[in-house]
């Protein structure tokens, strides 16, 4: 509901306006989406091991090898 909404309010900001996407512009707008996704994915993917030892030390609270414990001052 919002990306429609999102989409109502970018396409059309006035009433009665004359523009309109030809498909060289939806072509192009779609290219960036699928391009913003596909690309989010790979770097997603590349840095999987990191995010998971990353979210499993937050909750676990293990460090990581050679990290030494710090006492906090009092």
């Amino acid at each position: 509901m919002n990306g429609m909404l999102f989409v109502k309010v970018i396409f059309s900001p006035l009433k009665g306006n004359n523009a309109y996407l030809d498909p060289g512009s939806g072509s192009l707008i779609l290219q960036s989406i699928l391009a913003a996704l596909l690309g989010g994915l790979f770097i997603l993917r590349s840095n999987w091991k990191k995010i998971k030892d990353g979210v499993v030390n937050l909750f676990t609270g293990q460090r990581e090898e050679g990290e030494e414990e710090v006492d906090e001052p009092k």
